[in-house]
């Protein structure tokens, strides 16, 4: 079975609301908050101590952000591959195959999107 960030027909969606976009020179530039993941009672008791923000600021570069945009859920892996071949350098996204399907797992990972088949969006 393909690794859903490797399918071409996957269609990554967004699971947070708590993002926003600027445009910075004409370039729009996303920023994500995610909570911190307190994983055991050591964690929470620093937190606490040390007056810890309880989320954290995720800024994407212009191609992250534009990936991120296009995590719409009605755009497909390959789509978005497509689109960012035509519009960045070479040398900002190559070799595709590799490069967004990593971006993809990390978002994941961090449980920022999730990801349909082009059948189910239909």
């Amino acid at each position: 079975m393909t690794e859903p960030a490797r399918d071409p027909t996957a269609v990554p969606i967004r699971t947070t609301d708590d993002w926003h976009c600027e445009q910075i020179d004409g370039t729009p530039h996303v920023t994500i908050q995610r909570p911190r993941r307190v994983r055991n009672r050591l964690d929470r008791f620093l937190f606490k101590l040390f007056d810890t923000p309880t989320d954290r600021e995720l800024e994407l570069d212009a191609v992250g952000s534009a990936v991120w945009l296009e995590c719409d859920g009605s755009t497909t892996t390959e789509e978005i591959a497509n689109e960012l071949k035509a519009t960045f350098a070479p040398e900002r996204v190559d070799p595709v195959s590799e490069t967004l399907p990593y971006f993809l797992t990390q978002l994941s990972e961090f449980e920022l999107i999730r990801y349909e088949s082009a059948a189910e969006t239909e």
